[in-house]
């Protein structure tokens, strides 16, 4: 079976609204496969047909995804993705700890779901999306949606981007105790600042951007010994982790980024059917 192929145009806000999107992309593909784990949020407008998705490991029937506009919060379970029609959508990426300035609910409940714009955002983001539909011309669309990103800041009290700007960053690299150390604050403050722009404490986000850093580099160097791809100091704590966070070894997922190159475009999205990924997964026990 075929592999799907996608294009992707992407567009550079200007202007304030480049602080808070790092990008705005037009995606056509990508509408079928197994998604990974992930930890920052996008805002998605699908002017496609509608996708479904379920748990990758169960026969369960998929469920359709009905909203025309959600945002992809920051999960933590692999879904397996489909969709049967015209896939066409843009995705704006929103910057880490920016979401809140967008949605008028708390960060951490966009996580582990697609939640609806109804949820939380104003109901002039739907004559948005009817105005996309109009325009095929990707340029004018990308502009529509930067001017309106761009109105939703209007107001906006950016007294606490110096702190988001340090945490983005911070949390890559640096410890718990020296962040708070770096801030004055308690651990406990923290917590509660990570969870307000970020949608989870600094440890969960860490973990799961320590994970994307693995499947990156296997992906990326499939055929190098996987002793000398991840950063755990302990091989099999490496391989629990791994099969925890994604439900297959990473020997599997080695094997799959050796079978199928285009994965190292995007680690965590498998573009493969949930039959054909099974059927790998089942042939290959490692």
């Amino acid at each position: 079976m075929k592999t799907q192929t996608s294009t992707s145009t992407t567009y550079i806000p200007k202007g304030i609204l480049k602080e808070f999107v790092g990008s705005i992309v037009h995606l056509n593909g990508l509408g079928t496969g197994i998604a990974l784990q992930r930890v920052y949020q996008t805002i998605v407008i699908n002017i496609g047909a509608n996708f479904f998705n379920s748990d990758p490991y169960n026969t369960e029937p998929s469920k359709e995804h009905l909203p025309a506009i959600w945002i992809n919060g920051k999960h933590e379970h692999p879904f397996a993705l489909e969709n049967p029609g015209v896939i066409s959508l843009y995705v704006i990426g929103i910057k880490p700890g920016m979401l809140p300035y967008f949605s008028r609910v708390p960060v951490v409940e966009t996580n582990s779901q697609a939640l609806c714009a109804t949820y939380w955002a104003e109901s002039d983001i739907f004559t948005l999306r009817e105005r996309l539909l109009e325009f095929t011309d990707l340029q004018t669309g990308f502009e529509l949606i930067e001017a309106y990103f761009t109105g939703r800041l209007e107001g906006k009290d950016f007294l606490s981007l110096p702190k988001i700007h340090y945490l983005s960053k911070a949390i890559t690299n640096n410890t718990v105790a020296e962040i708070c150390a770096t801030l004055g604050c308690t651990r406990k403050k923290l917590r509660a600042d990570a969870i307000q722009y970020f949608g989870a404490p600094i440890k969960n986000m860490q973990g799961i951007i320590r994970f994307g850093q693995h499947l990156t580099a296997i992906a990326n160097q499939p055929h190098q010994f996987l002793s000398s791809l991840h950063s755990f100091y302990d091989q099999a704590h490496f391989i629990k982790d791994f099969k925890v966070r994604t439900g297959m070894t990473p020997g599997q997922y080695r094997l799959l980024c050796q079978k199928y190159s285009q994965i190292r475009y995007s680690p965590n999205f498998i573009p493969l059917p949930k039959e054909t990924f099974l059927q790998f997964i089942a042939s290959h026990p490692d």
